[in-house]
């Protein structure tokens, strides 16, 4: 009987194990761990500096031989004593845990090993059950049999979650103090340790006095183990807790940048590639560019935002405790700067006005007070969005403000760059401000590369995501003049033929009726002053004359991908388009007629080292010879096509640049470097406080230099919210902002002038400059260039 028990019993037994053990995960080696681990994906500015970290899990793979010694002790100590004398089973350590865990009434211990934490890692099924852990227990034997002690424990140490999002050793020494792992002392490998138990129980960021017991009893636990003495343990005892001030750099580097970029990639490799293959991105942001980018944007739109009026106060505040509380926690807040607040001149901050006469406002910052004069909030006239009038301002400062207004303010500086004080008070000057509801946009790139250096899609991205350089549809207004009139010249028109800018003649039943800014003498423009002068009924009559459809169609092979709509409001720009495909179109002109469609990614790489993407130019200063040589005769292979023949390539850029130096975009000389661009001003009629009125809504500069395109935009993202004035157009708005951060971009590069040469078969003519034709003496002129082979028989002597 009991001989034909055993056998039986055996059967059975065999028959558990294979019930328990199938399915269980296959593990045979370290570097097994290694290739499903999941990495964290990184994407860096043109300069290695980080814009963004992405992953479902914050992990940072370390080999064992990376991790410092007395961490590792650390978390034997804490963890799993006689890591190295069981054999992934420790019923010696499960009876020692109970009892410790007994004796202080609450778990201190743990009683599973780390061989028994790693291969529950390794389950799907995370239930307490009694089949979860006998699969648990078989897995764990299998592990010590199959992979040895330092394979498991380095595993355990690259998988464990820490806490805030850190997975592994070196992922919380990142997380928590900005170091590497030899860079960690002995308490901050204690505190790392003393995470496992409870991550986010004993939180340093969170209970910081619960995490500094925690990391005391794991010191203790090292002395008791045999790695510490007395001494060493009481000199990391009495170190503070000091953590790194952790900053998402995705919020304050490229936020529009970044993002535009996890986009592409998801769309190119996969989203699941994104969150799991620790993927290295380089791109071409610079930094530089980008911060100048973002601050001539916040500045255009916040003097522009002060034009159109005061939307009041942030907050008010009628009671005397919710303003007490508000002063308390501008206290602590403003901490970080002492009793100077207004250290950073270009911080705006929240104050509370406790005092208002006509002159002067004093602003409660918590730890100082500051005076409001009225000078510098003068600007704060009721906001009005059924008026298009701007710069109204008012007489007193109780016309806008009153005692328990929360408000923004900054500091106000002198001539020198320093804050201004208060004659009589000593008190800081600080100016009147407000977050702004009107957008902007600077879009960059360096169109002989390929690499988009700066994009600012908008003021703020906290405030709104939305990326207005590559997803927004706004009309380009007389922008959009270019593209017509460079397929005007291709087709023979001459930059001195003479184009009606009489007064347009509606339709019968047609509503629309364009006027001119300019005045003519007789009703009659050379077409290169129509461009120049972005005269809009001579435009008309000529992109009606070069025919609807052509001009859709080279738009299209510009690489224009919106809708444009076939009718005569295209003329003037009424259909709309991207930032990123207008500023692409202008740089076919800059480039002598060949497209280089903006590049974001240069390069990306896996973790396991392998290539995925590969836009890097040629002449990037990053690249390696090897690899210079791959990518030129990548672009060798496939060069970019000529869109346009370069004659009339240089016509169109010839005028361009002549809309810069004499026409309407004048300012834009002021850069320091040749260029040419086109302006623009939208509008339309929108349905308003029911009735129907004219709004300006987007004002343009599209330019270039020999380096690189830029486009400016403002406007509100509602069309319908207000006009931006009615007096204003681009060159009070879009064309200053596009100046102003050009001249950052231009600074220190040497740059060729525009056209850069006068290729064959281009001739030369004095003419005119109001009738064309013979030039008059007293009379002004203008340098005419054409196309030889496209000349007309009946025009004046080419110059000699």
């Amino acid at each position: 009987m009991l001989l034909l028990t055993l056998p039986a019993l055996g059967l059975i037994g065999r028959a558990a194990y294979r019930y328990f053990a199938a399915d269980l995960p296959q593990l045979d080696s370290v570097s097994d761990y290694r290739e499903r681990a999941p990495g964290v994906t990184r994407i860096y500015a043109a300069d290695g500096t980080l814009l963004a970290e992405l992953a479902r899990e914050h992990r940072s793979y370390a080999p064992l031989e990376d991790i410092p010694a007395p961490l590792i002790a650390a978390f034997l100590s804490a963890e799993d004593r006689r890591f190295y004398a069981h054999g992934g089973l420790d019923f010696r350590g499960l009876a020692r845990a109970t009892k410790a865990n007994i004796s202080s009434g609450t778990i201190v211990q743990g009683g599973s090993t780390i061989t028994q934490q790693v291969a529950k890692s390794f389950l799907e099924d995370q239930e307490r059950t009694l089949e979860r852990k006998v699969r648990e227990a078989i897995l764990s034997v299998r592990m010590e049999s199959r992979l040895g002690k330092p394979p498991i424990l380095e595993i355990y140490l690259n998988k464990i979650f820490l806490g805030h999002g850190a997975y592994g050793v070196r992922a919380a020494a990142s997380r928590y103090f900005d170091k590497q792992l030899d860079e960690l002392t002995l308490a901050e490998s204690a505190l790392i340790a003393g995470l496992a138990q409870a991550p986010s129980r004993w939180s340093p960021v969170s209970s910081p006095e619960l995490a500094l017991r925690r990391r005391n009893e794991v010191l203790s636990d090292m002395v008791e183990a045999g790695y510490l003495d007395a001494d060493e343990a009481n000199q990391a005892t009495a170190e503070p807790i000091v953590l790194a001030e952790l900053r998402d750099p995705f919020r304050w580097r490229a936020p529009f940048y970044a993002e535009h970029v996890r986009q592409l990639v998801g769309e190119q490799l996969g989203d699941e590639a994104v969150l799991s293959d620790g993927l290295v991105i380089e791109t071409g942001a610079n930094l530089t560019l980008q911060a100048a980018a973002d601050q001539t944007v916040d500045a255009a739109a916040r003097k522009l935002d002060r034009r159109h009026g005061w939307r009041g106060p942030a907050a008010h505040l009628s009671k005397d405790n919710a303003r007490a509380r508000l002063h308390e926690r501008m206290i602590r807040e403003y901490s970080e700067y002492g009793d100077q607040p207004l250290a950073q001149p270009n911080r705006w901050l929240l104050g509370l006005v406790t005092d208002v006469d006509r002159h002067l406002a004093i602003v409660d910052l918590g730890a100082i007070e500051a005076e409001l004069p009225l000078r510098l909030a003068h600007w704060a006239a009721p906001y009005d969005r059924s008026s298009g009038e701007n710069d109204r301002t008012i007489s007193g400062l109780g016309q806008a403000l009153e005692v328990g207004d929360v408000i923004w303010v900054r500091a106000h500086l002198d001539a020198d760059g320093l804050p201004q004080r208060g004659d009589e008070s000593d008190r800081p000057i600080v100016e009147l401000g407000q977050i702004p509801a009107v957008e902007g946009t600077l879009f960059a790139y360096d169109h002989q590369r390929g690499y988009v250096e700066a994009m600012t899609a908008g003021v703020d991205y906290d405030r709104s995501q939305y990326d207005r350089a590559t997803q927004a549809c706004r009309s380009p207004g007389s922008v959009f003049k270019a593209f017509y009139f460079a397929l005007a010249l291709d087709e023979g028109w001459q930059a001195d033929d003479v184009l009606e800018a009489k007064p347009w003649e509606p339709e019968p039943g047609e509503e629309w009726s364009p006027r001119n800014i300019d005045k003519t003498l007789d009703g009659k423009v050379l077409l290169r002053t129509a461009l120049i002068k972005s005269l809009n009924t001579p435009s008309i009559r000529l992109f009606l004359a070069v025919g609807i459809q052509d001009v859709i169609d080279f738009a299209r092979k510009l690489g224009f991908t919106t809708e444009l709509i076939a009718d005569k409001g295209l003329s003037l720009g009424t259909s709309c388009v991207r930032i990123d495909e207008l500023t692409a179109g202008f740089a076919v002109f800059a480039r002598g007629g060949s497209p280089r469609p903006p590049v974001y990614l240069r390069r990306v790489i896996d973790k396991h080292g392998q290539l995925r993407i590969d836009q890097r130019h040629p002449i990037d200063g990053a690249i390696g010879i090897g690899d210079r040589i791959d990518r030129m005769a990548a672009l060798a292979g496939d060069p970019p096509k000529q869109l346009l023949d370069t004659r009339t390539n240089f016509l169109i850029s010839r005028l361009l640049r002549e809309v810069v130096t004499s026409g309407t975009s004048t300012r834009a000389t002021t850069i320091g470097a040749p260029s040419a661009g086109k302006s623009g001003t939208a509008s339309g009629r929108y349905k308003r406080d029911g009735r129907w009125d004219d709004l300006t809504t987007d004002t343009w500069f599209v330019g270039y230099t020999s380096q690189h395109a830029t486009a400016a935009w403002m406007g509100f993202d509602d069309r319908n919210e207000r006009s931006l004035g009615d007096e204003d157009a681009s060159y009070t708005t879009a064309i200053p902002m596009w100046t102003e951060f050009m001249k950052i971009v231009v600074e220190g590069r040497t740059h060729d002038r525009i056209p850069p040469s006068t290729p064959e078969g281009i001739g030369q003519v004095v003419v005119d400059a109001t009738h064309g034709g013979p030039p008059v003496a007293g009379m002004p002129q203008a340098n005419i260039y054409y196309r030889r082979d496209l000349r007309h028989a009946d025009t004046p002597a080419p110059l000699p």
